[in-house]
């Protein structure tokens, strides 16, 4: 197998890209949205909460459904039929995919509690921390044990077990939409 180095590959134009005016502008956008008066309020209302990695991940996926929600009802290369059918999927596959987050990450967190306890205490032992440091290494052991549970349910499970429901709600939905629209094109 021949590998040679990426330098050979891409072009030299394509070597020197800078990145820094994206990086900077991407700074500036997140800077003004961190500092707004709508997130500041918001975090200081859930930035003490136990739910706060679900509660991110939850307002990650809600932005993300509704642009994908968007892009489909606009799509003009879509009909209308598929137009329905994906907004209905993404915002079945987001209801479904948040009712179910909260109940397995509410169900779980005694589990949660218990594995970031002995995740803490394990690395505690091992490397001498102080009481400090473990509360901080269980904090981070439950925020990714929670991360790794939103995931999985809002990126995989749901999207699976929605998508065929989906399809099958928006044939209907479509079917019963041009019955009535030929309903009224035979009444005009």
């Amino acid at each position: 197998m021949n590998v040679s180095p990426i330098n050979a590959v891409v072009p030299q134009k394509a070597q020197n890209v800078n990145f820094s005016g994206l990086s900077d502008g991407v700074a500036t956008a997140l800077s003004k949205v961190g500092n707004s008066d709508v997130f500041v309020k918001g975090m200081e209302k859930v930035g003490d909460s136990k739910n706060l990695m679900t509660h991110l991940s939850t307002a990650s996926s809600a932005v993300t459904t509704g642009l994908y929600i968007y892009k489909n009802l606009t799509d003009k290369k879509k009909s209308t039929n598929e137009k329905i059918t994906m907004a209905l999927n993404q915002a079945l596959t987001f209801a479904v995919s948040t009712a179910l987050t909260y109940t397995v990450v509410g169900a779980l967190k005694g589990t949660t509690n218990k594995l970031a306890n002995k995740f803490g205490e394990l690395m505690t032992a091992k490397g001498g921390k102080s009481a400090k440091e473990m509360e901080a290494l269980q904090t981070g052991a439950r925020n990714a044990i929670d991360l790794v549970i939103c995931s999985s349910i809002n990126r995989f499970l749901t999207p699976v077990a929605i998508t065929p429901v989906a399809n099958k709600l928006g044939a209907k939905l479509t079917n019963y939409l041009d019955a009535k629209d030929a309903a009224k094109a035979q009444k005009a």
